[in-house]
């Protein structure tokens, strides 16, 4: 069982979560936590120091194979002028502490231009997959836009419990670089 969480050079605040409130239940019930993003393994060492998130985790796909192959959102439109982006800062907001992951990143964010000029506008996506079967999909529609957390860390526990865990999905045809591959 492997939970993936697919993000375009994921936001700094999402990679903070996953590895604080998602992360250990899934270690408890021996599902594999990984997060695709888009750029090198070089990058991904940046993202893993300001987050904190293990490098283990993390995959680089700096041709979006990964994101091309699920369908995952692209646009100006879904990246910037969606509804959905207003509405999911304006739930930051309004939830106690919602912001203060984004503050506590911003000060160690650096800017980076992607592999590919529209990877900019790219969406993720999470996704909770029992070998190559996908039993739970989500799409961000706009940034910011992501799953609930809470909800995919209790559906990732409920199956861990139940299935064997296997981290398949790591090694499957994604365009992906594993890390034993990446460092070479």
């Amino acid at each position: 069982m492997s939970t993936s969480c697919v993000n375009p050079h994921p936001p700094m605040e999402l990679g903070i979560q996953l590895r604080r409130d998602v992360k250990p239940g899934l270690d408890e019930a021996g599902v594999k936590l990984f997060l695709v993003s888009i750029g090198t393994w070089e990058r991904s060492g940046q993202f893993a120091d300001v987050t904190g998130f293990p490098r283990d985790c993390l995959l680089a796909d700096p041709g979006s194979v990964t994101y091309e192959a699920l369908g995952l959102v692209k646009g100006l439109q879904q990246t910037f002028l969606a509804k959905e982006t207003a509405f999911s800062f304006l739930g930051r907001l309004r939830r106690p502490g919602g912001m203060a992951d984004l503050k506590d990143v911003m000060g160690r964010w650096k800017p980076w231009v992607p592999p590919k000029q529209d990877q900019a506008l790219q969406q993720g996506g999470m996704f909770v997959f029992d070998g190559p079967r996908c039993v739970f999909s989500h799409f961000d529609q706009a940034t910011g836009a992501h799953a609930d957390l809470a909800g995919v860390l209790g559906l990732a526990q409920q199956l861990g419990g139940s299935l064997a865990a296997s981290a398949a999905t790591a090694s499957m045809d994604c365009g992906c670089e594993e890390p034993a591959q990446q460092q070479q």
